[in-house]
């Protein structure tokens, strides 16, 4: 029960921080919209009903996000002279791990459903009950494209050029993540129901489960190294 009550805190105190740097939502969410913008204006009426092409895109935005979600949360850290307090505290490390994944997936849930609704303005392919279902698609994706960053990021924080070394690093790692998401994101627009569908779902199950298994572990060497 104390570690539940523990767990609520850290959880509490990565929104508190983030609603406090309200610069960052407010960037984040503006870059969405710009990217929406843009392929509202650089595509073709016909294209943008093309489910392949709506995926593409919100995958791609949703990945660059996240990049940029897990590297504020750091540097605000270090930036509030926080970053020891919270480090050398006794708290288990992994716990704080645990929190930052579950704060960060429903703020990028949040930032994924305005996606969404962008998308269902600009395109009839996609309706409430299907973005629904993404969104649920949203919440096991974000499991382990987050996890797997915040330890990416650890991996390259003493590194000079990390800005640069971080997403390099990254993407590669993510790509599988990006590509099944994408194919659960098309097949759930087209209502298919084939064995690809469930085949995507369950190794996204796996990566979320593998990350999260793999930071509990690691967490606490990565931020003592």
């Amino acid at each position: 029960m104390e570690k539940f009550i523990m767990m609520i805190n850290l959880i509490k105190n990565e929104f508190f921080f983030e609603r406090k740097s309200s610069n960052n939502l407010f960037y984040m969410t503006f870059f969405s919209f710009s990217c929406l913008a843009i392929m509202f204006f650089a595509l073709p009426p016909s294209k943008l009903h093309d489910v392949t092409i709506l995926s593409a895109f919100f995958w791609i935005i949703v990945s660059l996000v996240s990049i940029k979600l897990i590297e504020n949360s750091f540097i605000r850290e270090k930036e509030y002279g926080i970053y020891d307090l919270i480090y050398s505290s006794p708290v288990e490390k992994f716990m704080i791990f645990l929190a930052k994944v579950i704060a960060f997936s429903f703020i990028l849930l949040g930032i994924e459903t305005f996606l969404l609704l962008g998308y269902i303005l600009i395109s009839e392919t996609i309706t409430m009950v299907l973005a629904f279902k993404i969104l649920v698609l949203c919440l096991l994706s974000n499991v382990g494209l987050l996890s797997l960053g915040i330890l990416v990021y650890l991996i390259t924080s003493l590194s000079n050029i990390r800005s640069f070394l971080f997403p390099l690093i990254l993407f590669p790692l993510i790509v599988p993540i990006l590509i099944h998401s994408s194919n659960v994101f098309i097949l759930t627009i087209l209502d298919e129901r084939i064995s690809l569908y469930n085949e995507s779902g369950f190794l996204l199950l796996t990566f979320a489960l593998v990350s999260i298994i793999f930071g509990i572990n690691v967490f606490d060497k990565l931020v003592k190294y």
